[in-house]
């Protein structure tokens, strides 16, 4: 009799967290391809806890379990892929794309609106830019990540560039189709 009383007053209580939790709680609005940090709660011994970095990244989300609160990881300066999925409660979203958050809030540097407009109609200077078409391939020469760009200009050409003067959507568009790429090759097999 008492056991059942105890019984029915525990499920009541856990009703009660879980209808209060749900009330503040939200769905992860990570999706693969996004940006994020990992939240590091260890201190190693001779480190100052108080000044210890808790954010590491930027990682990219490859992949998403299927409950969706686990993700697997690469990191965006070396490409390396992290051995284990992280739960969505270590992660939060990075935001760093500048072009990104002029093109979504419809904004105009100021340096380009003061800037004069070029005269000059020459072809082949080296200021000229193209966009680029595709990245093709990856490298790491003197400890810096290098990139094998094909430009959308009209011979088609391509060139190794650093990372720096690649866009950040390029090299995540880049690592998308080589993970389809590889998930490709698995079925195959």
């Amino acid at each position: 009799m008492t056991h059942d009383i105890i019984q029915q007053n525990l499920r009541d209580g856990q009703i009660k967290s879980k209808r209060y939790y749900d009330q503040t709680s939200a769905e992860p609005v990570i999706q693969v391809g996004d940006k994020v940090l990992i939240h590091d709660p260890t201190t190693k011994i001779g480190e100052c806890s108080k000044l210890k970095k808790r954010w590491k990244g930027p990682f990219m989300i490859v992949e998403r379990s299927k409950d969706g609160l686990s993700y697997k990881l690469r990191h965006c300066d070396t490409g390396k892929e992290l051995r284990s999925h992280i739960h969505i409660n270590r992660l939060k979203k990075f935001n760093d794309d500048r072009d990104a958050f002029f093109n979504k809030h419809h904004v105009v540097p100021k340096s380009i609106l003061d800037s004069p407009t070029s005269t000059t109609n020459d072809v082949n200077t080296d200021t000229d830019w193209y966009p680029i078409k595709e990245i093709l391939k990856r490298k790491v020469q003197n400890r810096k990540e290098m990139f094998l760009v094909r430009w959308d200009d009209q011979k088609g050409s391509e060139s190794w560039v650093s990372a720096d003067d690649v866009t950040e959507y390029a090299i995540q568009l880049y690592y998308k189709t080589k993970e389809k790429t590889k998930r490709r090759k698995r079925r195959r097999q």
